[in-house]
């Protein structure tokens, strides 16, 4: 029991941010270009089993949640299969949700589900942005 309560927080917790660092109000060009490379970056390590790199691209506070890179990269397989191992990848403009920077993905798995992946950002302190969370919904749409 003890492990489920567990897990169940670690999920809850890497469905959104905790909190919000800062509000944003607006994202301009360059941070658009920047949350877009993050996300895709990550995604593109995923696909290579590239845990570390994966992994790295997570806010400090995820990745102590999380543990280790091993960890997530097994999270990432059971929880989050369609980012892991997306066959189609389409990308929105990153738009602010509530004060939060948001990545929207829209991801096709290999069944030809289609997929959002809503991806929280936060900027670092060295400008560079980070991905604090990410919530998976399911559509009834499927690829053809």
């Amino acid at each position: 029991m003890k492990r489920l309560l567990v897990t169940a927080g670690l999920l809850i917790g890497l469905c959104g941010p905790w909190t919000s660092a800062a509000a944003v109000d607006a994202i301009t060009t360059a941070d658009a270009i920047a949350i877009h490379e993050t996300v895709r970056n990550q995604m593109e390590a995923l696909s290579k089993d590239d845990a570390s790199g994966a992994f790295e691209l997570a806010t400090q506070e995820k990745r102590q949640m999380i543990g280790n890179a091993d960890v997530f990269l097994r999270m990432m397989k059971e929880e989050y299969n369609p980012i892991y191992r997306s066959q189609v990848v389409i990308f929105s403009s990153p738009e602010v949700v509530d004060g939060d920077p948001v990545q929207v993905v829209r991801v096709t798995d290999g069944y030809g589900k289609v997929w959002l992946a809503v991806f929280w950002m936060q900027q670092e302190e060295d400008g560079s942005w980070k991905i604090d969370g990410c919530h998976l919904l399911g559509t009834r749409t499927v690829s053809i």
